[in-house]
């Protein structure tokens, strides 16, 4: 009887085992997909190790839109060639350095001029007058006769360095023809006009250079004009 009792719980405590382990087997299977739904209900984030899924996006953005590829039928835009009135940029813009043998006058640079010679020289002549003709020592290469003159007087009066020298005569030739010839004539020497007063019916000009002046005074008559020239002069010492 006693060894029937010890058999008897022998028996139920190895079924008790037996199904012990059977329950925790069940219970093992189970825990692991209830712990990922609790992982998600958690409100845990999904493992970021993996690519994510367009599927997974967080609700309320949007996807990125695509990039379309451009079109392989839309031909780029060429470039024109470039133009010809444009310098290249591998050309040099440095200037060209000036000729080292030939050197730059300047623009301030004026051509040498000849110095202009000594209306009157020394020694002067002596003081003395004409009637009808050019006295001696008269300065005829700068106060010469108009063309198709008649003299009336003429004189020279020289005192130290200066000189003084004057001529009346007629001639055939109008007040501005006169004028004209000895512009033309004194301009050579240097010598330019600029008005000056004249009596009533006459025209006068004044010639200057330096210290040396010419006087010209012409009045109409009948057949021409009758004309007065003096000249004051410094002559070099």
């Amino acid at each position: 009887m006693r060894r029937r009792l010890l058999a008897g719980i022998a028996v139920t405590a190895l079924l008790v085992a037996a199904g012990g382990a059977l329950v925790l087997q069940q219970s093992g299977t189970r825990t692991a997909p209830v712990a990922g739904s609790s992982a998600a209900d958690g409100g845990l984030p999904p493992s970021t190790s993996g690519p994510r899924s367009p599927a997974t996006t967080a609700p309320g953005t949007e996807p990125a839109p695509k990039q379309t590829p451009p079109s392989s039928a839309v031909p780029s835009p060429k470039q024109a060639p470039p133009s010809s009135a444009v310098p290249s940029p591998t050309k040099s813009a440095e200037p060209r350095e000036a000729d080292p043998v030939a050197p730059d006058p300047g623009p301030d640079t004026l051509p040498t001029s000849k110095p202009l010679a000594d209306l009157v020289t020394l020694p002067l002549p002596d003081t003395s007058n004409a009637v009808g003709s050019i006295v001696a020592g008269f300065p005829s290469r700068v106060l010469p006769q108009a063309p198709h003159s008649t003299v009336g007087t003429s004189s020279v009066a020289a005192e130290g360095s200066r000189l003084q020298a004057a001529l009346t005569a007629q001639t055939t030739l109008t007040v501005a023809e006169v004028m004209d010839f000895y512009r033309t004539a004194l301009a050579r020497l240097g010598l330019f006009d600029t008005p000056a007063p004249a009596l009533d019916g006459s025209t006068a000009l004044t010639f200057t250079r330096g210290n040396n002046t010419v006087t010209i005074s012409a009045t109409t008559i009948d057949g021409g004009c009758s004309y007065v020239v003096f000249g004051a002069f410094s002559a070099s010492t």
